[in-house]
């Protein structure tokens, strides 16, 4: 890269991180929010909560990482497949940090996430107003999940960035950045790495269509497919993580079993697959080999019922004003406090009435009418709005993720798309002026 290239880059970087381009209106929202995730750090801070279940196995990683062990033969493959390595990685350079220190770190993320969100929407749908402000405070678990030590955010600022790649003008520089940006999404989130397939084909029939070509488009794809076949080697299964598994028997159709059968019957199918001799006392690779045949054979045949099952949760996932999310500054979590609970039949609805804390729950009305508002607006944009290529990969990646979460998709898990929901809703209820008339393509 020469002198002039790197001068270039520099004031390009300097200009994306000026408030310049902002109004004072918009100064005084974006300040006001700084305050907003600094109130919400306190309340982390006073809760002396900053783990959830999975938070333990992130830390576990992170110290094999650290220890310079990441691959060496004895490490716990289980484990080091089941969490790819990214926000490993990020908390083993933070190791000898304090989890409140590491936490606050997370929260300058947070407000980096909130200002290049700010950067979209002036460029998608306008001028930014009070709106925006009220669609942050209304949706708590991006600051909640920030203060957590989860990776929802990493996967948040991956988004908003991809985002704001996207409608820029095409250039090799940025569609690099992307394919990076989309493998920096399936080693955080098992649940992208399919996507990478997507994409390929995706930018692909884009680049046919535009004439345009970049060595790029294979990056993603070559660098799944040799992950695949170095995690066969070290553990005898081809696989990209071995949550796949887990999640399909221990929550996609044990949910399933439970809202269909019984929560009975589903305890005991879950038991009989543990316990069989097929599973018992064999290698990881067989155990999986006969986890996944399970699987299949059960969504083979029940393929209608499951379908509908697993497509009717995932849509109602999206709605999901985030009671697990709130809990987490009173109560130590044990997997079994989210309303996904009594949705899955494994806890009646008056169990909610019994808890201490049900006044804390009627803050979910005004988020969940939010939400429900974020989502209107957004689908009127879709349909009112002429709906540009590199809107449609973002839209495609947002509707993606929301199937194949299915039973299993809430507040936490979609609170990554939050910001995206939030540039889509805004540009709806403005009126999408720019993405109307601005030829991003």
């Amino acid at each position: 890269m020469n002198k002039k290239s790197i001068k270039q880059s520099s004031n390009n970087l300097i200009s994306f991180f000026s408030l310049n381009n902002f109004e004072k209106r918009e100064k005084k929202l974006f300040f006001l929010l700084c305050f907003v995730w600094l109130l919400f750090y306190v309340f982390r801070l006073l809760s002396n909560s900053f783990f959830l279940t999975d938070s333990h196995e992130y830390m576990e990683i992170a110290r094999i990482i650290g220890n310079c062990s990441y691959f060496d033969k004895n490490a716990d493959f289980r484990l080091l497949t089941k969490r790819p390595f990214v926000y490993p990685l990020f908390l083993s350079i933070l190791s000898d940090l304090k989890p409140f220190a590491i936490i606050f770190i997370q929260s300058l993320f947070g407000i980096l996430n909130t200002f290049i969100l700010f950067k979209t929407v002036k460029k998608i749908a306008g001028p930014i107003k009070k709106e925006a402000l009220m669609l942050f405070i209304f949706t708590p678990s991006i600051f909640i999940y920030t203060h957590l030590l989860m990776s929802e955010w990493l996967i948040m600022l991956f988004l908003n960035l991809l985002a704001w790649l996207l409608i820029q003008k095409w250039s090799k520089t940025n569609f690099a950045y992307i394919q990076l940006l989309t493998l920096l999404l399936a080693f955080t989130k098992p649940v992208f790495y399919p996507f990478i397939y997507v994409n390929f084909l995706f930018f692909g029939i884009y680049m046919i269509r535009k004439r345009v070509f970049s060595f790029w488009l294979f990056l993603p794809i070559l660098c799944l497919q040799g992950y695949l076949n170095y995690n066969e080697t070290r553990t005898g299964y081809k696989h990209f993580s071995s949550i796949e598994n887990i999640n399909l028997i221990n929550y996609n159709l044990y949910y399933f079993k439970s809202s269909t059968q019984s929560k009975e019957k589903a305890d005991t199918w879950l038991s009989s697959i543990y316990n069989s001799d097929k599973y018992e006392n064999k290698s990881f690779g067989e155990q999986n080999d006969y986890l996944k045949e399970v699987a299949t054979t059960e969504i083979k045949n029940n393929f209608l019922s499951y379908s509908l099952y697993h497509f009717f949760t995932a849509v109602r996932g999206i709605f999901d004003p985030g009671r697990f999310d709130l809990m987490t500054y009173f109560e130590k979590e044990d997997g079994k406090q989210g309303f996904l609970e009594i949705l899955n039949g494994q806890k009646t609805l008056f169990s909610l009435f019994r808890n201490k804390y049900l006044l804390i729950y009627l803050l979910l009305i005004p988020i969940f009418i939010v939400n429900a508002l974020k989502w209107f607006y957004f689908s009127k944009f879709i349909i009112k709005s002429k709906t540009y290529t590199k809107h449609f990969y973002l839209i495609l990646l947002l509707f993606y993720y929301i199937l194949v979460t299915g039973p299993v998709n809430c507040s936490r898990y979609m609170m990554p798309f939050q910001g995206l929901l939030f540039v889509f809703a805004l540009a709806g209820f403005y009126g999408s002026t720019k993405a109307k008339n601005k030829k991003l393509d």
